[in-house]
């Protein structure tokens, strides 16, 4: 079994969408599905992410956010509907919006709900069981995550049909939403790949793996096909940032190999990353 994640980017719109139904097609064993909230759609877009950040600061200064509010609805309504996924998301939306004028929503809350809603459509679209990352994905008071707790709740609710999971978020002991830092959804991947002792964790994203040069100096750079997690750490402390830092660790604790994967190239085999490779000496 694979656990498969996608970024922001894979899910901007309606044809990153159909882009990723494609890849989990194409392997009956991508069988568990992370998502982030929408991304970008192009240079001068706004990320789904971002807008709920405005949203939450201009209600703590009393300021209207229904415009910028209105971005995040409309975004995920066009999708819905230009994909033709029969899903009322206008009662949440509206629910949403009444408990942010009344500043009833937590910071962290309100911007966990660009990965909510994001799964809630995707898990519609490819009719996979929709899990709620609040559901399984346990915090300590100190913020740091239960694993064997979260472990074991997330597989009693993955009984063989596909899923699709919200990244980014889950909840302390006391039932309110934290979220991880930004581009925590890696996290959330790492630890359902870990959890469900999968194969593979793919983290599907919009570069095939690991380049051997910044693409912004130089012109279509190479990918690095192999790369061990020692050696991942240390470009990292070069300033390569490909994945987020608590990714690794759920996956290497289980030894399960992770691979970096296009979304818009899914034929390139893209990096594997796992802890060590064989070496055959002629």
């Amino acid at each position: 079994m694979k656990v498969v994640k996608f970024g922001g980017s894979s899910m901007a719109d309606a044809g990153q969408y159909r882009k990723v139904r494609d890849i989990l097609l194409a392997d009956p064993g991508r069988k568990v599905v992370i998502v982030s909230a929408a991304g970008k759609r192009n240079k001068n877009d706004n990320k789904i992410t971002d807008l709920l950040y405005l949203c939450h600061a201009h209600s703590q200064y009393g300021v209207d956010c229904s415009g910028v509010f209105e971005l995040i609805r409309s975004r995920y309504l066009q999708i819905r509907d230009e994909l033709g996924i029969q899903l009322d998301l206008e009662q949440e939306f509206a629910a949403l919006k009444q408990r942010l004028d009344k500043k009833s929503i937590t910071q962290d809350e309100l911007v966990s709900r660009g990965e909510y809603f994001s799964a809630k459509l995707m898990a519609a679209y490819l009719d996979f069981q929709f899990v709620d990352a609040a559901d399984w994905i346990r915090f300590h008071m100190d913020g740091t995550v239960d694993k064997e707790n979260s472990y074991e709740l997330l597989q009693s609710q993955v009984r063989g049909k596909g899923v699709v999971i919200p990244g980014f978020y889950g909840v302390m002991p006391d039932g309110h939403i934290r979220t991880f830092s930004r581009g925590g959804s890696d996290i959330t991947g790492a630890l359902a790949a870990a959890a469900l002792d999968a194969d593979v964790y793919e983290n599907w994203t919009d570069v095939s793996g690991i380049l051997m040069a910044d693409p912004r100096i130089v012109d279509d750079p190479k990918a690095i096909a192999e790369v061990s997690y020692d050696e991942l750490r240390e470009l990292s402390y070069a300033g390569a940032q490909v994945l987020h830092e608590g990714t690794i660790m759920p996956v290497r604790e289980k030894g399960i190999p992770l691979n970096i994967r296009n979304t818009n190239d899914p034929e390139h085999p893209g990096t594997i990353i796992r802890e060590s490779f064989d070496t055959e000496v002629d």
